[in-house]
């Protein structure tokens, strides 16, 4: 199966939607009790911050780029070298380069206060849950989520820009896009509502 938004769309129905939480999503895969409380600790920092300093729009391109690093065509690859929602994006080799300017202050200056105070939720798990409770404070919808994920630091270490969209001087820029983005299961419609977003 080729993941895509329509089979995303065909998991996520609105009773799916309604029916459970992330949080309850989380602990009916990993039993309850202090990882709940950790992430709703977490959620309840990150609301608190988007709410004093609108800082949404930094939260949700620090998760794009930490999970956008994925590609298929690294599936069959040890973990975590295939990238993805890893937390990888704290190395030095991520959060330097080109199309990662600006995010380390997402990391440094927003973020780390919050992991500091729930240290066992990992970072690929709060950098996810930091956009996706953003977008909720923003006035955007509520995503349901699926918590557990491990910090991975790949050991097979990719150039910039990490499959990322980079700017286009000497190439058509629709090919670009569909290279970027086909490697997710995109398909042109998705490509023109997530680049109209920009």
């Amino acid at each position: 199966l080729k993941p895509s938004l329509s089979l995303a769309r065909a998991l996520f129905t609105p009773a799916s939607f309604f029916a459970m939480s992330c949080f309850d999503c989380f602990c009916g895969i990993f039993g309850g009790g202090k990882k709940k409380q950790d992430l709703l600790k977490a959620k309840g920092l990150v609301e608190k911050l988007v709410k004093e300093i609108s800082c949404a729009p930094i939260l949700v391109r620090l998760a794009w780029h930490d999970s956008g690093t994925y590609d298929m065509a690294n599936a069959n690859k040890p973990w975590p070298n295939a990238g993805g929602a890893v937390g990888s994006i704290r190395t030095d080799h991520e959060i330097n380069a080109g199309p990662n300017a600006g995010l380390k202050k997402a990391l440094t200056v927003y973020l780390e206060p919050i992991k500091k105070e729930v240290p066992d939720v990992s970072w690929a798990d709060l950098i996810q849950l930091a956009s996706a409770t953003g977008i909720e404070v923003a006035g955007g919808p509520k995503i349901p989520m699926k918590y557990g994920r491990v910090d991975g630091v790949p050991t097979e270490l990719q150039p910039a820009p990490f499959g990322l969209p980079g700017v286009c001087f000497d190439e058509d820029p629709g090919k670009h896009l569909r290279f970027v983005f086909y490697k997710y299961g995109m398909d042109d419609k998705d490509i023109v509502a997530l680049s109209g977003a920009h």
